[in-house]
């Protein structure tokens, strides 16, 4: 079994990487999504701070409660992995507010 210190900073760095390169990821490329979605700026950040605020309100709490901690935190890159995915395939406003 590994020590606390080890796991505790795996976790918290693998997750700093994830949250920071996606968070980030969506301001970089705002304007070539908006530009081939037609959609105004305002808009698509918008349903990028919805997304966060569904994210940190109710989802967020829901996952910790039902699974606990560390295998969420584990979990999330994945779903970061997911959603940049789906953000890829994106063809229109609709597509853009699931991913």
């Amino acid at each position: 079994m590994r020590p606390r210190s080890v796991v505790v900073s795996t976790l918290g760095t693998t997750q700093t990487l994830a949250r920071g390169s996606t968070y980030y990821l969506a301001a970089v490329f705002a304007d070539p999504i908006s530009d081939s979605l037609h959609l105004p700026h305002v808009w698509f950040f918008g349903i990028f701070s919805a997304a966060l605020l569904l994210s940190g309100l109710f989802l967020g709490p829901l996952a910790g409660r039902m699974h606990g901690g560390r295998d969420v935190l584990a979990a999330t890159n994945i779903v970061f992995a997911t959603g940049l995915v789906s953000l890829s395939f994106g063809s229109g406003v609709a597509s853009l507010a699931f991913a």
